[in-house]
């Protein structure tokens, strides 16, 4: 029953088809035009989609992975003397870790933005000091950042290393039993 309809659908548009000049237009006609390039379209799917999709999910990972060297690039406020605007040691050690280490595309230093602009500003000239006073400093930038680090202070993360170790039971060799535990 329903191969009959289509039947009869199909020979009533190639009548009208045939009964309209093609020179007017109108929606029949517009409507026959698009069915090979309808079929061809929906035929090479997904294909025309593949490249797009791919080129999304790249540009994501590099934004993902510009932030990423950003954060690990990154001298915060546990980089510098506080109150002041000269590094640290671990600042200085971490300008020197990315004049050597990082990645050229990634040799960026980045510092974090201070309570005043003035404070930024001196902390970027100090940080551009050190750097210039390294012999691998070409061309390494020196970007303000409104990343927050989520780092704690040397000072804590030993504190802490320290409480573990005092509280940490000594360790035992297991016994000969079957169940693991020793008597």
């Amino acid at each position: 029953m329903v191969g009959r309809w289509n039947i009869r659908l199909s020979i009533l548009i190639v009548a009208l088809g045939y009964a309209m000049p093609l020179s007017a237009g109108g929606p029949i006609v517009d409507f026959l035009a698009s069915i090979p390039q309808d079929f061809k379209q929906r035929n090479s799917w997904p294909d025309p989609y593949i490249n797009p999709a791919r080129a999304a999910v790249g540009q994501t990972m590099a934004t993902q992975t510009a932030a990423g060297w950003e954060r690990q690039n990154l001298l915060s406020d546990f980089h510098f003397v506080p109150g002041g605007s000269e590094l640290t040691e671990a600042g200085r050690l971490r300008v020197q870790w990315i004049l050597d280490e990082a990645y050229d595309p990634y040799r960026q230093i980045y510092v974090h933005r201070a309570g005043t602009p003035q404070e930024t500003a001196l902390r970027m000239q100090a940080v551009q000091r050190v750097v210039a006073q390294s012999a691998y400093a070409a061309n390494v930038p020196v970007l303000e950042s409104t990343r927050i680090d989520d780092g704690w202070p040397a000072s804590k993360i030993d504190t802490l290393d320290h409480k573990s170790n005092e509280v940490a039971l000594p360790p035992k060799l297991m016994g000969a039993s079957s169940s693991g535990i020793s008597k």
